[in-house]
């Protein structure tokens, strides 16, 4: 089982709870998540609740949701049984921390209904002798959404994670951090050499969508020897390498990974040096472009001056007119009241003595 991303049901799911409550008179609210909130209270779900599902090859990719919440797995064909197609019908997913009923109806690749989840007693008294203390439905649904079991536990062991804690056990689950997640962390950490992350840092790459495919991306880009905390440093600044790339092809052939972080965080992209060019300025740097972003000069802003008959105005030129506040509107604005044909610099010397 792998986790798709909530987004990507949206909207899908959004539209088969709005039906659900609009139908169903056994929905009943629960109170909301307050804004000071930690974490998830023991009110945030609904049980039951209601699902909608794509089926795709041999997987099926449910949505779960409630009221003021949403979350989604992924599960083999084979573990569904045999679908309601066409008409109202059940099916049933047994796990260890417990069994979902579905209840609704299949058209096509497409699904949605109600479902119920009854906890495992086993499985709960397992854990509780295991250490881990007061737990909730919530958390339980969510060991059955991300499949964590007593061979999750023992896969652990077998990597060295011993003494899970509760705190870790709850990241764990609402990270959809599920067996082949964490095989795949676990496989980049001794290929690449990381040594041995905690699960703290495994759960914290996983929060900001750092993932295997992620990291390995970059290193098959020639970029071998960086840490975690650099890959969650590109990932927050939102480089990837398809943005290294388009730099590449910007002039920037040998460009570092703090270089391409520099550049996205002063807003330089590709476009931006090719429309630079496209617009008469055919040997504009990335250095070149960093500064003149900097002082806040636009395409738009240099357009602006073209478009009044300025053709010939340099990019030094540009950065002095957005630093001494003379804009194309300032311009057209002493235009109007008769100060026509005089020069940018002119112009920039009236915008000095505060006309």
């Amino acid at each position: 089982m792998y986790v798709m991303r909530r987004s990507f049901f949206a909207t899908f799911s959004m539209m088969a709870i709005t039906l659900f409550l609009c139908t169903n008179g056994q929905a009943q609210q629960k109170s909301a998540r307050s804004d000071d909130d930690d974490g998830w209270n023991d009110n945030f779900h609904d049980n039951p609740g209601v699902w909608t599902a794509i089926t795709y090859e041999d997987k099926a990719h449910i949505q779960f949701g409630g009221f003021h919440w949403s979350s989604s797995s992924t599960f083999l064909l084979s573990e569904l049984g045999t679908l309601p197609a066409g008409k109202e019908g059940s099916f049933v997913v047994k796990r260890d921390p417990g069994t979902v009923t579905f209840n609704g109806i299949f058209s096509g690749n497409k699904g949605h209904g109600t479902y119920i989840f009854e906890e495992n007693a086993a499985f709960k008294s397992y854990l509780e002798q295991e250490g881990f203390k007061e737990l909730t439905e919530e958390l339980m649904l969510h060991l059955f959404f991300t499949n964590i079991n007593k061979e999750y536990f023992g896969y652990m062991k077998e990597n060295g994670y011993t003494g899970v804690t509760m705190s870790q056990l709850k990241d764990l689950a609402y990270q959809n951090i599920n067996r082949n997640v964490l095989a795949g962390y676990l496989d980049l950490f001794k290929k690449e050499e990381y040594g041995k992350v905690s699960i703290e840092r495994i759960i914290e790459l996983r929060e900001h969508g750092v993932s295997p495919r992620f990291i390995n991306s970059f290193h098959e880009m020639g970029y071998k020897s960086f840490s975690l905390e650099k890959a969650l440093e590109l990932k927050d600044h939102g480089v990837n390498p398809e943005f290294i790339t388009e730099m590449k092809k910007a002039g920037a052939k040998d460009i570092t990974l703090d270089e391409a972080i520099e550049l996205r965080d002063h807003g330089v992209s590709s476009s931006f040096v090719a429309q630079l060019k496209e617009m008469g300025y055919p040997d504009v740097t990335l250095q070149r472009a960093v500064e003149l972003r900097d002082h806040g000069v636009s395409i738009e802003f240099i357009r602006e001056f073209q478009r009044l008959g300025y053709k010939d105005i340099t990019l030094k030129k540009a950065e002095e007119l957005r630093d001494h506040g003379v804009t194309a509107d300032y311009i057209r604005g002493l235009q109007e009241k008769g100060l026509k044909n005089l020069s940018l610099d002119q112009y920039q010397r009236l915008r000095d003595s505060g006309m």
